[in-house]
C-alpha cells in the first residue's frame, strides 16, 4: 500500500498476522510498592511470631498432626471456649443496643446534648478502671457496695454479685459501660450523614417506620456497622483484664477465656504445644468473625431501587417540636446522671483515705482527703506516668510514620485488584489476631535480644498491632475520592496533590482518630504489657493491677491510681471526641 503527500512518497508493505493475540499488561511503576515495605518490615513482629506459634501448635513429638488440639478435651480449655463465644456474642449484642440507642436518639433530637460527654468519659477509661470501679459498686458489703447497699434497703438481703453465674451480670455492664457510647457515637453520626434528598424520597414513597428501617438505614450504615463489629470483636476477644480484676481468686475458673486459661498454662510450665493449640483455637474463632469486618469496610453506596419522584421538601425527617425537644433533655439528663455514677464512684472512693475507702462506701464523709493518692505514689505511680507517656506517644508516632503510606498505597498506589483484596484481608486478621498468637514467641525473642524491659521494645509491640486497623482506616478515608479523579492521577493528566486536596476533609479527621486512639489504647493497655512487658517498662496498668491484688485492703489507693490513670485519655478523646467520630466513619458515610 502506497500514501503520498506533498511530494513525499510512503509505501507500507503489510503482512498476514498469524498465531493467537497476546493480551498487554499495563506497566505498573514497581516504586510505589516500597511504600508499604516498612509496613512489611513491622508486620513481621507480628507475622513470625504468629507462623511460629501456628507450627509448635501443629508439632507433636512424632512429627506433624493434631495431638496438641486434645488440651481441647481438658474441661477447663472447653469452658473457657465457651465464655469466649458468650464474649463474641456480648460485643455482637452490644452493636445491636447501641444502633438502637443511636436511632432512638436520632428520632428524639436533644437526648445528646447531655448524654455525649456521659458516654464518652467511660470509652476513655481503660477496661482495668472500669472493672474496679464495678467492683466497688457491687462490693458484697451493703455498707461499701452502691448496688447492695440499694438492694438491701429495698429487700433486705443481698445476692453475692461476684458469686457464680451473677458475676458475669458485673462483668458485662462493665464492659458494656466503656463501650457502649463508642457504638453509639459512631451509628448517630451515620444516621446524621443520611443525605435529606434521600429522606425526603423515601418519605415521598411512603415507607415509614419499620420499612424505613430495614429499606433505609439498615443499608446505609452497613460500612459503619462493620467498623464497629469489627472494633467490639477485638475488645471482646481481648477480655482479660477485666475478668481478673473483677472476679475474685476462687471465681475465677468459672469465668475463664481462652487468653487467661493460655496464660495460666505458660505460666505452670504446661507443654509449649498445647498452650500454642489453645491460641489457635482462639484465633481461629475470631479471624472468622474478622470476615464481616472485611465486608462491612469495603465502601457501599445506597443503591436500593425507588421510583423517582418530585419529593416535597416538607417530607423528611421533621422538626421537632418543643414539646419533644424537652422530652429527649429530661431523658438524656436523667440517663446521664445514671451513666456518669461510676466515674463518681471512682473519684470519691479515690478522695477517701486507704482505710475508710476500705471500711465505707464512697457517700461516706469520713476519712476525706488525699492520702489515697499519697499511697499510690509510694508504689511508683508517678514514675509508670512518665513511662507510659514515653511508650504511648513513640508507638503514635511510629503508627503514623508507617500506615500513612501503607493506606496511600492499598487505597490509591495501582495495586493489582487481587492483590489490593488479599493486603486488606490479611490486614483484617491481623487486627482481630489475639495477643496470645504471638505473645511467647515475641517475649522470648525480645528476651534473647536483650531487650527485656525495654520501652522501645514494647512501642514497637504496640505499632505493630495498631497497625492493622490504622491502615484499614485510613484506606477507606483515602478511597472516598472519585474514581475518575484518582484515575487521572494514576495515569498522568491530574496530579496525585489534586485528589489529596479532594479528600483532605476526610483524610484528615482519620489522621486525627487513628493519632487518638492509638494513644489512648496504648495509655490504656493491659494485656500486651502484660504478657510481652519486662518489669523496666512498668506501665502504667501494671502499677494499677499490682495494687488491684490486695483489692480488699487497697480500694482507695486503686481508686486514686484509676484517676490519675484516667484523667489523659478522657481529656484527649473529650477535646478530639467530635474529630474522632467523623475520621472513625469516614469513607463509610451515605
Amino acid at each position: 500500500m502506497g500514501l503520498q503527500s506533498n511530494g513525499l512518497s510512503l509505501e507500507v508493505v503489510g503482512r498476514e498476522v498469524s498465531g493467537r493475540p497476546v493480551p498487554g499488561k499495563p506497566r505498573r511503576p514497581s516504586g510505589p510498592y516500597l511504600l508499604g515495605l516498612p509496613a512489611l518490615l513491622l508486620s513481621c513482629l507480628l507475622l513470625i511470631p504468629i507462623g511460629v506459634t501456628v507450627v509448635a501448635a501443629f508439632r507433636t513429638p512424632s512429627g506433624f498432626g493434631f495431638g496438641n488440639f486434645a488440651v481441647m478435651g481438658d474441661p477447663d480449655a472447653l469452658r473457657a471456649v465457651g465464655n469466649s463465644l458468650i464474649w463474641v456474642a456480648v460485643a455482637f449484642g452490644l452493636v445491636v443496643v447501641g444502633f438502637f440507642l443511636a436511632l432512638l436518639s436520632y428520632r428524639l433530637p436533644g437526648l445528646t446534648s447531655f448524654l455525649q460527654p456521659a458516654l464518652v468519659i467511660p470509652f476513655a477509661v481503660s477496661v482495668l478502671v472500669s472493672g474496679a470501679t464495678f467492683r466497688l459498686i457491687f462490693d458484697p458489703a451493703p455498707e461499701r457496695g452502691t448496688v447492695t447497699a440499694v438492694w438491701t434497703s429495698l429487700f433486705g438481703e443481698s445476692p453475692v454479685w461476684l458469686g457464680p453465674g451473677l458475676v458475669w451480670l458485673v462483668l458485662v455492664s462493665a464492659f458494656g459501660w466503656t463501650w457502649l457510647g463508642y457504638v453509639v457515637s459512631l451509628f448517630r453520626a451515620g444516621l446524621d450523614a443520611i443525605p435529606d434528598d434521600v429522606s425526603r424520597t423515601i418519605a415521598a414513597e411512603g415507607v415509614t417506620g419499620w420499612r424505613r428501617l430495614f429499606a433505609l438505614e439498615i443499608p446505609l450504615l452497613r460500612p459503619i456497622t462493620g467498623v464497629v463489629t469489627l472494633t467490639l470483636v477485638i475488645a471482646a476477644v481481648r477480655v482479660f483484664d477485666l475478668v481478673l480484676i473483677v472476679v475474685p481468686g476462687p471465681m475465677q475458673r468459672s469465668a475463664d477465656v481462652l487468653g487467661l486459661n493460655w496464660w495460666r498454662a505458660t505460666t505452670t510450665g504446661d507443654d509449649s504445644g498445647r498452650t500454642a493449640a489453645l491460641g489457635v483455637v482462639l484465633f481461629a474463632i475470631v479471624a472468622a468473625v474478622g470476615v464481616v469486618g472485611v465486608r462491612g469496610l469495603r465502601r457501599r453506596r445506597w443503591a436500593m431501587p425507588v421510583t423517582v419522584v418530585t419529593p416535597d421538601p416538607t417530607l423528611g425527617r421533621p422538626k421537632p417540636s418543643k414539646r419533644v425537644r424537652r422530652i429527649g433533655w429530661t431523658v438524656g439528663f436523667a440517663v446521664s446522671l445514671v451513666w456518669i455514677l461510676p466515674a463518681v464512684v471512682l473519684v470519691a472512693t479515690a478522695l477517701h483515705s486507704p482505710r475508710e475507702a476500705g471500711l465505707r462506701g464512697w457517700w461516706s464523709l469520713s476519712g476525706l482527703g488525699f492520702s489515697s493518692f499519697a499511697a499510690a505514689a509510694n508504689v511508683g505511680l508517678f514514675r509508670a506516668l512518665l513511662s507510659t507517656v514515653l511508650i504511648a506517644g513513640a508507638a503514635t508516632a511510629v503508627l503514623l510514620v508507617i500506615a500513612v503510606p501503607t493506606a496511600y498505597l492499598v487505597a490509591w498506589g495501582g495495586l493489582p485488584q487481587w492483590l489490593g483484596r488479599v493486603v486488606t484481608s490479611v490486614f483484617v486478621v491481623l487486627a482481630v489476631t489475639p495477643v496470645q498468637m504471638y505473645a511467647a514467641p515475641l517475649r522470648d525473642a525480645i528476651g534473647a535480644a536483650g531487650l527485656a524491659g525495654s520501652r522501645i521494645a514494647l512501642a514497637l509491640v504496640h505499632a505493630a498491632a495498631g497497625l492493622p486497623f490504622a491502615v484499614l482506616l485510613l484506606r477507606s478515608a483515602f478511597a472516598s475520592a472519585p474514581p475518575a479523579l484518582v484515575s487521572e492521577a494514576l495515569q498522568g493528566p491530574a496530579r496525585q496533590s489534586a485528589v489529596l486536596a479532594t479528600v483532605q476533609r476526610t483524610y484528615r479527621p482519620a489522621l486525627v482518630a487513628v493519632a487518638v486512639l492509638e494513644f489512648a489504647l496504648v495509655w490504656n493497655d493491659f494485656i500486651v504489657g502484660f504478657l510481652i512487658s519486662g518489669p523496666g517498662t512498668t506501665p502504667l496498668s501494671l502499677v494499677l493491677w499490682g495494687e488491684a491484688r490486695q483489692f480488699s485492703a487497697s480500694a482507695g489507693s486503686v481508686a486514686a491510681a484509676g484517676v490519675v490513670a484516667s484523667v489523659v485519655p478522657v481529656v484527649l478523646l473529650l477535646t478530639f471526641w467530635r474529630t474522632v467520630v467523623r475520621g472513625l466513619t469516614a469513607g463509610s458515610r451515605p
